[in-house]
């Protein structure tokens, strides 16, 4: 049995608290592993359960998921950087769009620009909105500016001048004088970073790519000398759900600020397409954060811009400018701080809260023996018996039960009043709160029903917690995924190869000419073979995806839109009707104003040669034991309306000739799933464990 010639491949996903791994071998065979994500001794724990799977051998395909640049900007670590930019624009990452998402927050402050004032020079030189010269750059006072920033000692810099998307002349002669001013310094041009209209998001986005370049480049430096003894080089998964080399993800480290997140959006995706599932919500739940996404018809929903930092959350959609702006397409990712790690405390008011402070990897929940002090979420899991009480992830994580019931009379017992179980409850609780939050937010925000959609949960805890969160919605069927612990490395297994171009086009849509429509879609076509050669475009593995980014003419935010593939004088009038529908699932209402065209956007996928999840649904059905596999029992607490239940543990293989009943537990190496009582539980074709409401 073999998993699509994909040979040798290894993925790893670093995560808060633990580190995936998930590595096919070349028989088809998956060797996985969960290690804790200790940062000191990190790559070469990776390093040595790579070459324990593979016997020492070589690797075909090495593929990561990071968050080094998203642990950069949210704890203040990146490079040194200086934006150069237009006579007058030099304060436009502090003014960013005057927005104030705090409004009704007296003590409500806007992060800090990455790049502070004193690094931020400003040169003569202007483009007009047609790319004709209005200013010509001064080449004397570039290399003078230049010459005061190196006083700071930068470590990168951004340039970016008004209108540079139109015309880059004067951005690539910055370039020119910058190799001799500043030599090997690394540089972002903005038209090469995003070469599209508006001032802010254009300059905000190149200056966060300058911020994480050194930063970017370190990393990989220190990962391929740990790895590189397995002769293949590293690829990096990007916030769109695409895998890039890590020579591009050192070019612009900016693409991947969401590239742990959106491997397990990728695999819920590919899963519900496997399926059939035509609405799915993808619940992700590790050790620090959970997140949502939403995927219809098999693709998970994406977004043109993201804020990063600042507390940007479920409400950033709608109160922007705390964080940082990043104007490239990604997955539509919503995020809250409660993980497995979130620790549980009162506030001064007597209130049970949970997160968004984690105990992360070290010294991680109290009951990991550690050297955690405070009470999480896992502790409270430990003690209502959803979680083994002497060990998690295969054995490798001893627990220590007492020491979480311990923990959670002492912190939080105490001061509420109330019995062991009843805190622990409540610690659940208010974690499945804050996930139906960001389950709310892709979808109640976004114009849907809940009850319309299934449950695609994973991450380490995802799957605790599942079941409890889908009643509070009124969702009737919940997935647990194989390997749910491992998902998102699993889904780097799956990725294709994918790159994003874009350019401003600006006018009304009914006046659209299409002539000058396929002129810029012709030199689109042909940036993306001059950065990724002619063989990459012309390949019949890859696909190309035309978009439009399209708005209201009194709006300020536009809607990405896909191209259709019609006849030349029908796509206006099918853009049109795209636009006004999706407008009207998105706000609930369409409107008679002028529809503006704002951008020109290609997607551009080489499928690689992947996974799929009916192949490992034949695995497991393949290797299940001819003989019954031993039963235990387990003391489960599911609140003052459950009450205590007796659970009987079985493991994933069990429902593969029989359909069982909650209260279950179902355990595995990398997760624990939790069958309530009112559900009923199945095994599909796919290896997925079904659950479905029977009450």
């Amino acid at each position: 049995m073999s998993l699509e010639a994909l040979g040798t491949a290894a993925a790893f996903d670093i995560g808060g608290t633990f580190t995936d791994i998930v590595v096919s071998l070349a028989d088809g065979r998956l060797k996985t592993y969960k290690i804790l994500s200790i940062q000191q001794v990190l790559g070469k724990t990776v390093a040595d359960c790579m070459a324990q799977a593979t016997g020492g051998g070589r690797l075909d395909a090495l593929i990561h998921g990071t968050t080094v640049g998203t642990n950069a900007i949210l704890e203040g670590k990146g490079a040194r950087a200086a934006l150069l930019t237009t006579r007058g624009f030099r304060d436009l990452l502090e003014m960013r769009r005057f927005s104030i998402a705090g409004s009704r927050d007296f003590n409500w402050e806007r992060s800090p620009a990455l790049i502070p004032r004193r690094c931020r020079a400003e040169v003569p030189e202007r483009m007009a909105a047609d790319g004709s010269v209005v200013v010509h750059l001064d080449r004397e006072a570039v290399q003078e500016a230049l010459r005061k920033l190196k006083e700071q000692k930068i470590e990168s810099l951004a340039v970016c001048f008004i209108n540079s998307y139109v015309n880059p002349a004067h951005e690539i002669a910055v370039r020119e004088i910058a190799a001799e001013v500043l030599p090997g310094m690394p540089i972002s041009l903005s038209h090469e970073v995003l070469p599209a209209y508006r001032e802010y998001e254009r300059t905000s986005t190149t200056s966060v790519n300058a911020y994480l370049q050194p930063v970017a480049a370190a990393y990989f430096d220190s990962l391929e000398a740990e790895l590189g003894r397995f002769g293949t080089p590293i690829l990096v998964m990007q916030s769109n759900g695409g895998v890039t080399t890590s020579l591009g993800a050192r070019a612009k480290p900016v693409a991947t600020v969401e590239s742990g997140p959106a491997a397990g959006v990728l695999a819920a995706s590919v899963l519900a397409r496997e399926a059939g599932i035509p609405r799915a919500v993808a619940l992700d739940m590790g050790g620090t954060t959970v997140k949502a996404s939403l995927i219809e018809n098999g693709r998970a929903a994406e977004k043109n811009e993201l804020e990063v930092g600042g507390y940007a959350n479920s409400s950033a959609r709608w109160f922007r400018g705390k964080g940082y702006c990043v104007a490239l397409p990604s997955f539509d990712i919503v995020e809250a701080g409660a993980g497995g790690g979130s620790i549980a405390w009162v506030d001064k008011n007597g209130t049970l809260r949970v997160g968004p402070e984690s105990a992360g990897a070290s010294p991680g929940p109290v009951c990991y023996g550690r050297g955690g002090e405070y009470p999480t979420i896992t502790d409270a899991n430990v003690v209502l018996g959803f979680l083994n009480p002497k060990a998690i992830a295969g054995g490798k994580v001893r627990i220590d039960s007492d020491a979480a019931r311990r923990s959670l009379e002492s912190g939080l017992c105490a001061q509420l009043g109330i019995p062991l179980l009843d805190a622990a409850f409540a610690v659940y609780q208010i974690a499945n709160a804050a996930m139906m939050r960001t389950v709310r937010a892709v979808t109640t925000e976004r114009g849907r029903d809940p009850k319309d959609y299934a449950l695609i949960a994973f991450g380490g805890a995802g799957p605790v917690h599942a079941a409890s969160l889908a009643e509070m919605l009124g969702i009737s069927r919940v997935y647990f995924p194989m390997y749910p612990g491992l998902f998102s490395a699993l889904g780097l297994l799956l990725a294709d190869a994918r790159h994003d171009f874009v350019q401003s086009m600006l006018c009304k849509l009914e006046s659209l000419d299409l002539a000058a429509l396929g002129k810029t879609q012709g030199a689109l076509v042909m940036r993306a073979g001059e950065q990724l050669g002619p063989s990459a475009v012309q390949s019949d593995r890859t696909t190309l995806h035309w978009s439009a980014d399209l708005r209201y003419s009194r709006q300020t935010h536009e809607m990405r839109v896909a191209i259709p593939d019609c006849p030349p004088d029908q796509v206006i009038s099918s853009l049109s009707q795209r636009f006004h529908e999706q407008h009207e699932q998105h706000f609930g209402y369409r409107a008679e104003d002028p529809i503006m065209l704002i951008n020109i956007s290609l997607k551009l996928i080489t499928s690689s040669k992947g996974m799929r999840f009916s192949t490992l649904g034949e695995s497991l059905r393949e290797s299940m034991p001819f003989h019954e596999p031993v039963q235990s029992k387990r003391i489960v607490y599911f609140g003052h309306k459950g009450g205590l239940h007796t659970a009987t543990v079985i493991q994933r293989a069990q429902l593969a000739s029989q359909s069982l009943c909650g209260p279950l537990i179902i355990e595995e190496p990398d997760t624990t799933m939790v069958v309530p009582p009112g559900w009923e539980a199945r095994l599909d074709a796919l290896g997925s464990v079904v659950l479905e409401r029977t009450t």
